[in-house]
């Protein structure tokens, strides 16, 4: 009997050899951004950033593989065996594993070197969300709350503190931040979370929180209604008071439900109905959604930049490397012109996100040391705002157009980790405020700051790289539109007003990246350079 011998299976093996064994600070772009913001002290930052970005780069970025997959989903367990309930938050061993591991690194302490917190940050958005990079933002932003008032809080805020930025005996706590509640959304002067005063900094909160994300946190920033008057205050709430973690007791709330998201799938998100919880009141009693803005959402804003950046950046490297691996009809995928475009489209969108990025970061620390800088400051923020409108809305197109270049394959979630970032990218669009709210934001910002500033010499401070002319055709369409109220019921005429001014602001965000990039040497931006480093690591 004639035996039938099977023709050799395809095999991928090729291209995912070279995949792993592909580090992200291998990068002549990044090594070239890094080295021109930090200067001279590089070389030595260097040496500290590539242990940790191998970890990235293998080890974690398996474990965040693992924990992404569906059955592998935080999950809630209200009571234990005796009918106590506990609300734990049930994940796999791999995200307690990496949780601890990247916490552990005290990324906040102050043993890191300017930068370097900063920056392993942005390569671990790399992996995607991962139930990480959320708890890592509302940290920053927990931190920097206390920092700007830590002569006046209480012991027990300054514990707190130290146990989140510089860690207690080793161990790092997590930190999350709960706005949000079912009648205001991203609307935080609606909240009506009560909180009821014991004495001058110490409250008992009453009320839900309906979309609560890093559920898991040892301490949150909690926004809340100071019972008796209309003043929102922020507080620093631990999740469990001394000695009562071990008996999964927690601080008077009850974890109602997860919430079942489309992305960031492996952060668990809740709602909690808080009962009397103790709370840390933060800051002036009437100044909470001033200092929960320019404070917390700012650097989740900020975050936001970095981690669209980070996901274009993966997700343009491997499609680049897949390209150049994959035969398909006569040719490779990047010998035909369509394909080469979109994956040089790529590369170009990355590098241009990421060195905005960077430079808005840059600019958030000077203006936040000079309070003299009223302009700047004023600049800065806005800038933050439009990156985080844009940034994160072309994250998802540009991962929309890298999953095509891996055609059928592209779909499949254990194939790339492309489909999880496009995911998390849609995400990101709507935390810290969609774009229409934050559009709104930046209408109402302009309104108000005119009395101090005309719009050319505004526009000019948020992009000074930009030429003066066209500065000046921008400011004459911006001031007629704002002539009409983007803020009134709906019209026509503020309906057509209200699309062009989401469209001009993009033109303007691009221009200004673009310049930023413009500025690093272009034989570091090409896409063949990358090639080539690519294959010189991997031989």
């Amino acid at each position: 009997m004639t035996e039938l011998v099977r023709e050799t299976t395809y095999s991928f093996k090729p291209f995912i050899e070279k995949r792993k064994r592909l580090n992200d600070l291998d990068n002549p772009f990044l090594q070239q951004l890094f080295s021109t913001i930090i200067g001279e002290n590089y070389t030595m930052l260097e040496d500290k950033l590539r242990p940790f970005v191998t970890l990235t780069s293998t080890t974690w970025r398996d474990m965040t593989n693992e924990i992404a997959r569906p059955e592998n989903q935080p999950t809630i367990r209200h009571y234990n065996a005796y009918n106590e309930r506990i609300d734990r938050i049930v994940r796999p061993q791999e995200s307690h594993d990496l949780t601890e591991a990247i916490f552990n690194h005290g990324l906040f302490s102050n043993a890191m070197l300017p930068y370097e917190g900063i920056i392993k940050r942005f390569f671990l958005s790399g992996n995607g969300e991962a139930g990480i990079t959320c708890p890592l933002a509302c940290t920053d932003g927990l931190i920097a709350l206390i920092e700007t008032f830590l002569d006046e809080v209480s012991t027990d805020v300054k514990k707190i503190y130290e146990h989140t930025k510089n860690g207690i005996d080793g161990q790092f706590a997590i930190g999350a931040q709960f706005m949000s509640e079912i009648q205001g959304g991203s609307n935080i002067p609606a909240n009506i979370l009560r909180a009821v005063s014991l004495d001058d900094t110490t409250y008992k909160l009453y009320g839900n929180k309906f979309f609560c994300s890093a559920i898991h946190a040892d301490y949150s920033v909690v926004t809340a209604r100071v019972g008796g008057t209309s003043d929102i205050a922020t507080f620093i709430v631990p999740t469990w008071l001394p000695g009562d973690q071990v008996k999964e007791q927690r601080n008077a709330h009850r974890v109602n439900r997860l919430k079942w998201k489309i992305g960031t799938a492996e952060l668990p998100s809740g709602e909690i109905e808080y009962e009397g919880a103790i709370a840390y009141r933060v800051g002036p009693q009437n100044r909470g959604v001033a200092l929960a803005v320019s404070i917390v959402l700012t650097r989740s804003r900020l975050d936001i930049g970095f981690s669209s950046a980070a996901f274009v950046m993966r997700a343009a490297r491997e499609a680049t490397l897949y390209g150049r691996f994959r035969h398909v009809f006569d040719r490779k995928i990047d010998e035909f012109p369509m394909a080469a475009a979109q994956i040089a489209d790529l590369n170009d969108a990355a590098r241009r996100m990421t060195a905005t990025a960077f430079t808005i970061y840059e600019r958030f620390l000077n203006s936040a040391d000079d309070d003299t800088q009223a302009l700047e400051s004023f600049a800065t923020r806005e800038i933050i705002l439009l990156q985080k409108i844009y940034s994160s809305k072309e994250a998802v197109d540009q991962l929309r157009t890298a999953i095509s270049i891996f055609g059928g394959h592209g779909a499949i979630e254990d194939f790339s980790t492309i489909p999880r970032l496009f995911r998390d990218s849609m995400v990101n669009e709507l935390w810290e405020g969609p774009r229409n709210v934050l559009l709104t934001q930046v209408y109402r910002d302009l309104q108000k700051y005119q009395k101090h500033s005309s719009l050319t010499v505004i526009l000019q401070a948020m992009f000074p790289q930009l030429d003066h002319i066209i500065m000046a055709k921008y400011s004459e369409e911006i001031t007629a539109i704002m002539q009409i109220d983007l803020t009134a019921m709906p019209t026509k005429a503020n309906r057509q007003a209200a699309r062009r001014w989401e469209v001009l602001w993009g033109e303007l965000f691009l221009a200004y990246q673009q310049a930023i990039v413009d500025s690093y040497d272009e034989e570091a931006l090409l896409p063949e350079e990358i090639l080539a480093s690519i294959s010189c690591n991997l031989m």
